[in-house]
């Protein structure tokens, strides 16, 4: 038993802002997990993504056996006491009797509906046949629009990566410019005290305790994809680049370049003051020289044109690639946001393919699995541009074709991304 609900609480509070206000899961999670009891962080984590990972089936499950439409508040706490019934260990009627006490205290006057519907749970069987996309909504709990484009981006191997196993850990790297690779790893397996931790090619997945127990200025929490992609953009660079980073925000590959190459210059945007003032915090967090700038990626400035060695869009786009890792990532967005996305997408590659000097590169990317938004956007610059072409990365990372490089969850072991890079004739 857990008398005060700390856990219940906490992890609520996180829901509701997810639910209702369209929160980041990651940046309100972290900001409870900051004030939490130590001995509670694991179960909150896994409660929050729980219940995101699982929110589809859920919903199904609550529809099935609750009399009348449920609002947002009681939904979600529902929700949790179904996602502990149904997939976690604790004894039926344990769950049952927390979450009705966590009811009379949080809302009272549904206690008994919430009794009701916890009890019946256990009757409603979730349709798990069938490979049409409805079906595969259902069973991997994801938005359907979302699915059937992955069906109809790549047929079988949609459910392969909506099957992709995500493993709760986060992932890092070290910060190059503070701390050499034989000390770091060394403190890795120091701080996170036999909790998992898992070594890839460029840094470790770990847990939220162990990136506690980090100086946050000897690493930075950076997915493996964004890495990759970040690597690509920097290969076959002059070693004084002259780099623009046009949707840099929060400024992780933009930083990474710096560090790839000490002698560049770096120039970072975002058209939003907040996030610039984010990528600024960073940049000095991880002690990176760079320029960080407000600009809108979609106006053309003249004074940049034909200037840079390398112009990096990293642009805006629905995060699907993210559906394993970030599983709210997708609940507030429909599916005509993909072809406004592709629209903006287009605009800012065409304003972005002026800065390039003759020779230099324009690299565009995304972590969408979406074609729509990937190489038909390229491909449709690249048939309106006669004086730039796709070039292949020589680097091993992802599955390359027709010049285009993707990273995908069920073969490369981290998020869903895409990389373009585009030379400008000499």
């Amino acid at each position: 038993m857990n008398p005060d609900f700390t856990i219940e609480r906490t992890a609520y509070g996180v829901l509701s802002g997810i639910y209702s206000g369209g929160a980041y899961s990651s940046i309100e999670l972290d900001r409870a997990l900051d004030i939490a009891p130590p001995q509670a962080r694991g179960k909150i984590t896994a409660l929050v993504y729980g219940v995101l990972d699982k929110s589809a089936r859920l919903d199904y499950v609550i529809s099935s056996v609750a009399e009348r439409k449920v609002k947002t508040g009681l939904s979600v706490l529902l929700k949790m006491g179904l996602y502990e019934l149904l997939y976690g260990s604790e004894p039926d009627y344990a769950v049952v009797s927390r979450y009705v006490a966590f009811a009379k205290k949080r809302m009272p006057g549904v206690a008994g509906f919430v009794n009701a519907v916890l009890r019946r749970a256990k009757g409603v069987t979730v349709p798990d046949g069938g490979s049409d996309p409805a079906s595969l909504a259902l069973k991997y709990s994801r938005p359907e629009w979302a699915v059937r484009r992955l069906v109809e981006d790549f047929g079988d191997r949609a459910e392969k990566i909506l099957s992709a196993g995500n493993n709760n850990l986060t992932h890092i790297r070290r910060n190059g410019l503070r701390i050499g690779r034989e000390e770091f790893d060394n403190l890795i397996v120091e701080k996170s005290k036999n909790e998992q931790i898992i070594r890839t090619k460029f840094g470790y997945y770990v847990t939220h305790s162990t990136l506690r127990a980090l100086d946050p200025k000897l690493y930075t929490a950076q997915s493996l994809s964004s890495v990759m992609a970040a690597g690509i953009f920097a290969e076959n660079l002059p070693e004084n680049a002259r780099v623009l980073d046009l949707c840099a925000a929060p400024g992780g590959k933009a930083i990474y370049i710096k560090e790839l190459l000490p002698l560049s210059s770096v120039t970072a945007c975002d058209v939003h003051p907040h996030r610039v003032n984010l990528i600024r915090s960073y940049a000095d967090r991880m002690g990176a020289d760079i320029k960080v700038m407000q600009n809108d990626a979609t106006k053309i400035r003249a004074e940049w044109k034909n200037f840079f060695d390398a112009v990096i869009c990293d642009v805006p786009c629905t995060g699907s690639g993210l559906i394993n890792s970030s599983p709210d990532i997708l609940l507030f967005k429909k599916d005509e946001d993909v072809a406004a996305l592709a629209s903006l997408q287009q605009r800012i590659l065409t304003a972005a393919a002026e800065y390039v000097e003759p020779g230099g590169v324009l690299a565009y990317s995304t972590c969408s699995l979406f074609r729509a938004e990937d190489e038909a956007v390229v491909s449709e610059f690249l048939a309106a541009h006669d004086t730039y072409s796709a070039e292949p990365t020589g680097l091993p990372y992802g599955e390359t074709k027709d010049g285009f490089t993707r990273f995908f969850p069920d073969t490369d072991g981290c998020d869903g991304f895409f990389v373009a890079k585009m030379r400008r004739a000499k």
